[in-house]
């Protein structure tokens, strides 16, 4: 018997154990935050080698809210200027990274920050919910990360400002 047929033979019968019972999906609950809900953008430190990707996203809070979140992804010019890498010992969201969003109805939140985060090459951070209104929200920030060296000292920086308006519909 020829091990192809035999493999293959295997992940029929596999695949079979893992397709749910069901074919029929009930309907999802309904979005709160029409897509796309983000802005996306790449930075760079003033060398040119270190790189911040980042997004910054509204997401429905579950429960009759919206909360803006910044996602970020810090990186390393590799050796020898070859792609990128992640940092030797981590990154993080500067605190205070701020933001402000302006609802639909024209009122402004003030002085409000993203809370501190830290990871291997990802940092990511969620503000408080705000009530859900329908129309336009519109998020400006001024953020950044900083990225530990080798010693273990928190050092190399890429800062940006960015805004992006996301449509919100309320259930």
């Amino acid at each position: 018997m020829k091990t192809s047929r035999v493999l293959a033979a295997l992940a029929l019968a596999f695949s079979a154990v893992l397709v749910p019972a069901s074919a029929t999906a009930s309907p999802a609950a309904p979005q709160t935050v029409s897509e796309p809900h983000c802005g996306d953008w790449v930075d760079y430190n003033g060398s040119g080698n270190r790189r911040m990707k980042s997004w910054l996203c509204f997401y429905d809070s579950g429960d009759g809210g919206v909360y803006p979140m910044l996602w970020t992804e810090c990186g390393w010019l590799a050796l020898f200027g070859i792609g990128w890498e992640k940092p030797p010992n981590g990154c993080r969201v500067w605190e205070p990274s701020y933001y402000e969003i302006t609802f639909p109805d024209g009122t402004k939140t003030t002085d409000k920050t993203f809370p501190g985060a830290s990871g291997s090459n990802t940092a990511n951070s969620a503000a408080e919910a705000y009530s859900c209104q329908e129309g336009p929200w519109r998020v400006y920030s001024y953020y950044g990360v900083q990225m530990k060296d080798v010693l273990g000292n928190w050092g190399s920086g890429v800062s940006a400002t960015h805004e992006v308006t996301v449509e919100v519909s309320c259930p």
